[in-house]
Formats: structure tokens, sequence, C-alpha cells
């Protein structure tokens, strides 16, 4: 089985944004959303009006910075190629460390997947959850209906709170 990353995440995050786990490139490159197709880098720092930067430790960085934490749903999962739709056998990441984390307000699923797998295993019951279109570049027909759900839920935490 393929193994996941672990979390990028601090006790200051408002906002924990789950994807299903890492494609190939990712896997590749041991880093989150590695894939230069995939926008979830390119939302996260527009959406924050930071010029974005290729540097993967400042990307980590970034996110702690901005109250965001990131993982996946799936700690350990078979698949061949990168596609969701492929993976056959997993295992869910333990989240009950992330849910002793009270300055959590919204958890964002990063795609169908991965919401469907909070809601199926009931991950997240004492918080809200958004589903936004994936990240993924096979999502890109999507971008502006993509951007204004990303912006919409960010909102929701960023926008009336003093973040």
């Amino acid at each position: 089985m393929k193994i996941g990353f672990p979390p990028i995440i601090n006790q200051g995050a408002k906002v924990l944004i789950l994807g299903s786990a890492p494609g190939e490139v990712s896997l590749r490159k041991q880093q989150y959303y590695g894939n230069n197709g995939n926008q979830f880098w390119k939302i996260l720092f527009d959406y924050f009006n930071t010029p974005l930067t290729a540097d993967y430790t400042e990307k980590k960085q970034f996110l702690l910075e901005h109250h965001v934490g990131l993982w996946d749903v799936y700690d350990a999962f078979e698949r061949e190629g990168s596609s969701d739709n492929l993976i056959t056998e997993y295992v869910l990441n333990d989240f009950t460390d992330i849910l002793t984390n009270n300055s959590l307000k919204l958890i964002i699923a990063n795609g169908k997947k991965a919401h469907s797998e909070i809601i199926k295993n009931h991950l997240f019951n004492q918080l809200p959850v958004t589903y936004c279109i994936s990240t993924s570049g096979a999502a890109n027909n999507y971008m502006d209906l993509r951007k204004k759900q990303w912006t919409d839920a960010l909102d929701s935490v960023f926008k009336t709170s003093s973040a």
C-alpha cells in the first residue's frame, strides 16, 4: 500500500483542508499537491493575496501562518495512477489528535472522494464540513465555480473572524 503524508497543522489552525490521497507526482516529490496542474496552492495563495512561491517549505509555513491545516482522508491506500476512482483499498487517517484542536472552525473537503469519506465515516460530527470542487487539474473545466466555492468556504471563517 502507498502511504500518505503527515498533517501540516498547528494549534492555531481554524480550517482543515482534507484531500483524499496524494497523486503519483506528489508521492514522487513527497509534497502535497506537487502536480503543477493542481490548483491548490494557487487558490490558497490568491485567496490570501500572497505571491505564489515554488518553495515547498515556504508553502507549508504559509499554511501555518494563515491558520490553515492540511491532510488527507487516507493514511494508506492502494491505487494505480492518481485518480480517486481507482482506489481499491484504504486505511483512514486517525483524526483523534486533530479533533483536540479547539481552534478549528471548518473542514473543507477538497473533492468528492474526500467529502464522501468524511460523511460516510462520520469523521467530524462536531464541525461543519464544506465540499469544494477538487483543485485537481482534472477539474480545471470548473475554474470559476471552483474559485467561488473555495472563496466562499474560506470567507465563512476568515471574513467573520480576526484572522
